[in-house]
């Protein structure tokens, strides 16, 4: 039976094989050096598809720690506001450890978020217990931003409600700026 002749992977000449039909190369010393180049592109590969799987990764945990984040100061900013006014819902003296209620809730509503007329303090036991106790909360907001500052918080929850917003990282990094400036500035 004739052997075909091949060409050698690593340097390109033409040989006959001798060890086995599926001999890659001419000699032991191109066969080693073609195993050490491919070697070396297989962890090229691999290492720039971990360098992309890792930026995912971080670019995913970046997201809802910067929304975390935000969230802490923007609650920080609601609080240092309403001190000393009663609770929204209850009209409770004012005690330190009032939480920041959102009268449209953060999941249903996410565009009203970090909307400063949609955010008001509240005592723990409305805001946690009794669910925000929105039918306290709708009728004692009107006093404290008004009928026409009410009319447009409720169009934009209507809106709100229909399309969800999807905070990106540079939103959030500037309304964090805003938050903290506001909280320096009191």
């Amino acid at each position: 039976m004739k052997v075909r002749k091949k060409r050698c992977k690593e340097c390109k000449e033409l040989f006959t094989p001798t060890y086995s039909t599926t001999q890659i190369a001419c000699s032991p010393k191109c066969a080693y050096a073609y195993s050490k180049r491919r070697d070396k592109q297989t962890k090229e590969k691999n290492s720039v598809s971990l360098l992309n799987l890792d930026k995912q990764i971080k670019s995913r945990k970046r997201l809802p720690d910067a929304l975390k984040q935000t969230q802490i100061v923007f609650n920080q900013w609601i609080r240092l506001r309403d001190t000393g006014q009663p609770c929204i819902s209850s009209n409770n003296d004012w005690k330190f450890d009032f939480d920041a209620g959102h009268l449209f809730s953060v999941k249903q509503y996410s565009e009203l978020r970090f909307d400063e007329d949609n955010v008001h303090g509240q005592s723990i036991q409305d805001n946690r217990f009794k669910e925000g106790n929105f039918e306290s909360y709708i009728v004692n907001v009107r006093y404290r931003i008004g009928d026409d500052r009410l009319g447009v918080l409720l169009k934009r929850a209507e809106i709100s409600k229909q399309r969800p917003h999807k905070w990106t990282l540079e939103e959030l990094s500037i309304i964090r700026t805003k938050y903290k400036n506001k909280i320096k500035q009191w």
